[in-house]
């Protein structure tokens, strides 16, 4: 999971959170931190309401029944 989430936090945050910390801006760095931070925080509530959700909700009315065991 944890290697899916980097790639859409938003590379640009991270690179300017580095940039003000090697500049020695830390005011700078620790807003852009904790906006990226924020954004991370965000996508992973998304992910994990999304999985949460129960399956039965999302009815495919195009697939086949299975009776008893039976495929057709």
């Amino acid at each position: 999971l944890i290697p899916g989430i980097i790639p859409l936090v938003p590379g640009a945050g991270i690179y300017y959170t580095a940039y003000y910390f090697v500049m020695n801006d830390m005011v700078q760095a620790s807003a852009k931190g904790v906006e990226s931070l924020k954004v991370a925080f965000a996508i992973v509530v998304g992910m994990v309401f999304i999985i949460s959700l129960p399956g039965g909700w999302f009815h495919n009315p195009f697939r086949k029944r299975q009776i008893r065991g039976f495929q057709d």
